[in-house]
């Protein structure tokens, strides 16, 4: 009697399931969570790419002949954000409103001025970034700057190389991989 009750059980739910089971192995491919993060972010980039994933089914449904991966659908969802963000320009003033006034807010002043990295910086292509020597200078012949890595580690060691596309300082082994 107990294993046909969990016959049916087990029947009912893999029926039911399905959705789910779905949704979990697609979230596992393209995982957004890491390690290092505190929950809140975990929680809010778990939901994220739930959303993206719901879109990502909803968007299948409405077009059956498109053959886009979710790998894909992720990549130009990410593309048109940029894009967006690029070319934001300030609303235009209503009738009602007096011509003094906008409608885009001052922007709020930050605590360290913003550092002009290359456009490519977080591309996530490895090849394109290169370590090189950081050159001597008049007073040091052997010219020394602080990782990036290791500062943010809380680990006071200098290297001698730097990425020749970011300027960033990083050591060889393990922190510039």
């Amino acid at each position: 009697m107990k294993q046909q009750a969990d016959k049916w059980v087990w029947q009912r739910r893999n029926t039911h399931l399905h959705g789910v089971d779905t949704v979990d192995q697609y979230l596992a491919y393209y995982p957004f969570i890491r390690k290092t993060v505190k929950w809140p972010k975990k929680i809010f980039f778990y939901l994220l790419q739930c959303c993206l994933f719901n879109s990502y089914v909803t968007v299948s449904k409405n077009n059956p002949n498109s053959c886009k991966s979710f790998l894909d659908f992720m990549s130009d969802i990410k593309e048109n954000l940029i894009h967006t963000s690029d070319a934001v320009t300030s609303p235009s003033l209503s009738s009602d409103q007096p011509q003094g006034l906008s409608r885009t807010p001052t922007p709020t002043p930050t605590k360290h001025t913003p550092k002009n990295y290359p456009p490519g910086r977080l591309d996530g292509k490895l090849k394109n970034h290169k370590l090189v020597h950081i050159s001597p200078t008049k007073n040091d012949k052997t010219s020394t700057q602080k990782c990036r890595v290791r500062v943010r580690k809380n680990i006071k060691k200098e290297t001698r190389f730097l990425c020749a596309q970011c300027g960033v300082p990083l050591h060889p082994e393990g922190c510039y991989t």
